[in-house]
């Protein structure tokens, strides 16, 4: 089992000090996010959740972002939650029916362990 990086967390770009943790919107814009320079708070955190999602579960993409399928065009999933140590990250989605419109609802789970003394 390893240990995540804060690039593999927080995007290529992170850093940290005694005191601060440095994360580049820029690293975020693949999950979604378009930096702007007031960004809502809610908006933030749910990039920086789904870019720690990509560590744990997905769908496989080619170079431009595009869905790798298998033969019945359904996108190719990876699942690497057993691949770390003190943290385990999945989505959970499911559809609720509202009216005469599905919405997806995507939920994010998150296990953090500590470790035994």
């Amino acid at each position: 089992m390893q240990a995540l990086t804060l690039q593999q967390l927080f995007g290529v770009n992170a850093t940290q000090t005694a005191t601060e943790l440095i994360i580049k919107k820029n690293d975020l814009a693949a999950v979604g996010l378009t930096p702007h320079t007031n960004n809502r708070a809610e908006q933030l955190v749910v990039a920086v959740l789904l870019k720690a999602l990509e560590n744990f579960q997905g769908v496989i993409t080619d170079e431009n972002n595009i869905p790798i399928t298998d033969e019945n065009n359904f996108p190719i999933e990876y699942d690497n939650r057993n691949l770390w140590k003190l943290l385990e990250i999945l989505r959970w989605g499911f559809y609720i029916p509202e009216g005469t419109t599905d919405r997806i609802r995507n939920e994010i789970i998150i296990h953090s362990y500590t470790r035994e003394n």
